[in-house]
């Protein structure tokens, strides 16, 4: 690019520079939760880079210009918050280094930008991003870097030469999709839905908000538009076959999009890479690469198996598969009613969401084991970071029959319960059905699935500490 090109397209995409506030359309947005612990973050900074990831369509770029905003707020000084688009094919063979440093001298800063607040956005677009937001952490040490990626990062040693060093450590941010609680709280149906005590007045409309929500809150965009319907199935068609394009670098795309679509519409489900590959006619190691992919792009999630005393198996051949937004179903075959059968398992595919931004996320399992002729199974259990004993068990009992007929719904999670003695009480997940019981020997929570998405995601709306059990 020509030097005044350059500039032009700097002050473009830096409007605070001139104008000492964002873009009007972003302030206007819906603020997420996420923005000042976010902040919090980015100004921890001391050469480490931060690195804000999470699914397409989850607004992280806009999460970036509402804490650009709310820093200007605070008085920091517009010039010290530099915004790069990397996505811009006209910086497609610029050195990065190079670059911010251009970035600063239109700014207005000092050579080296000293104390700036650097956001480089789809980082992802840079080959071996990892690395080279590793290269400029340590070349401009004065600057707070952070990077927004659609991708994790990783770093894979076969790429690079023997002994090469991994790039980091970085310090990451995860934005989810839409939290049931932010849904709420945004479109202002909280206030209709509990009293001044906060205490819950109507489960009924609380459950029919979270259907709402599961067929169409989990993209801002769609959620939180004023004014102009938004049309959730080009959302996310836009994800598979646009996003997912741009994101892979794989060779048919086709066939990602194929089996995105299909574990969509399954969501939910145990599975394993023999039934994917016999049913698609994709090739194993093929369908494994996929599924990474799919993973670091925060598309889905697998949550592996323990057997019936807790131990993870060495070689895991099934897994369950669940979207990291319930709302992307919608966007391929419809919306769901209460009472239709796959609202069960979309009920359960929220409670996963709910947890993605939280470490627990990757401590999340199921069980499955056998007894005899018999199949036994818990829809989910927290393991802890090191060890074989469970913190808890949770069960998804949509149809209501747990607190009526305990031993018969929840029977396999008793037994499991009872082999495993986890250290936190386990809770059953129904529709409307509340209170504690003792089964046997164990006190089981039973809460309506809405009442505990809402909890969840309560904590970071009050700015509750982090640890507080759900």
């Amino acid at each position: 690019m020509l030097d005044i090109e350059l500039r032009n397209r700097l002050l473009l995409d830096n409007p605070w520079w001139t104008t000492g506030a964002v873009e009007a359309a972003v302030q206007r947005l819906a603020r997420r939760a996420f923005v000042n612990p976010f902040i919090e973050r980015v100004r921890a900074g001391g050469g480490v880079a931060a690195v804000l990831t999470g699914p397409g369509r989850a607004g992280k770029s806009v999460l970036v210009k509402q804490a650009i905003s709310r820093m200007i707020d605070a008085k920091v000084d517009p010039k010290f918050l530099v915004y790069v688009r990397l996505d811009n094919p006209a910086f497609a063979n610029q050195d990065l280094v190079e670059l911010l440093d251009q970035a600063f001298e239109v700014s207005g800063l000092a050579k080296g930008g000293s104390g700036a607040y650097v956001f480089l956005d789809d980082m992802h677009n840079v080959p071996d991003w990892e690395q080279r937001l590793d290269d400029v952490a340590r070349a401009r040490p004065g600057c707070r870097i952070t990077a927004v990626s659609g991708l994790t990062p990783a770093f894979d040693p076969s790429l690079h030469p023997e002994g090469a060093k991994a790039p980091g450590p970085f310090s990451q941010t995860i934005l989810p999709p839409v939290l049931f609680a932010e849904y709420l709280h945004i479109l202002r149906i909280r206030e209709k839905l509990f009293d001044a005590d906060g205490r819950l007045a109507n489960l009924d409309a609380l459950n029919a908000a979270f259907v709402n929500y599961v067929n169409s809150g989990g993209f801002p965009e769609v959620a939180f538009t004023v004014g102009r319907e938004v049309n959730l199935g080009d959302v996310v068609s836009h994800i598979i076959h646009r996003d997912l394009a741009g994101l892979c670098g794989i060779a048919d795309q086709r066939e990602v999009a194929k089996l995105m679509t299909r574990l969509a519409l399954e969501t939910g489900l145990e599975t394993s890479i023999e039934n994917l590959s016999a049913d698609m006619n994709v090739a194993k190691n093929t369908l494994r690469k996929y599924l990474e992919f799919l993973e670091s792009a925060y598309l889905i999630k697998r949550i592996w198996r323990v057997d019936g005393e807790s131990k993870r198996f060495q070689r895991q051949t099934r897994f369950k598969v669940y979207l990291t937004s319930p709302a992307m179903r919608a966007g391929l075959a419809g919306p769901v009613a209460i009472n239709d059968e796959a609202m069960a398992r979309l009920a359960e595919t929220a409670v996963i969401s709910q947890f993605m931004h939280s470490p627990t996320f990757q401590r999340l399992f199921y069980a499955f084991w056998k007894k005899g002729r018999k199949h036994m199974s818990v829809s989910l259990v927290e393991m802890p970071a090191t060890g074989d004993t469970p913190v808890k068990c949770i069960e998804l009992d949509w149809s209501n029959r747990a607190i009526a007929r305990p031993r018969e719904v929840l029977g396999d999670m008793m037994e499991f319960l009872d082999a495993n003695k986890p250290s936190t009480p386990s809770k059953a997940l129904t529709r409307n059905m509340s209170g504690k019981r003792f089964i046997g020997n164990h006190e089981i929570g039973f809460m309506p699935v809405a009442v505990w998405c809402y909890a969840v995601g309560q904590v970071l709306l009050t700015g509750s500490i982090a640890t507080k059990k759900a």
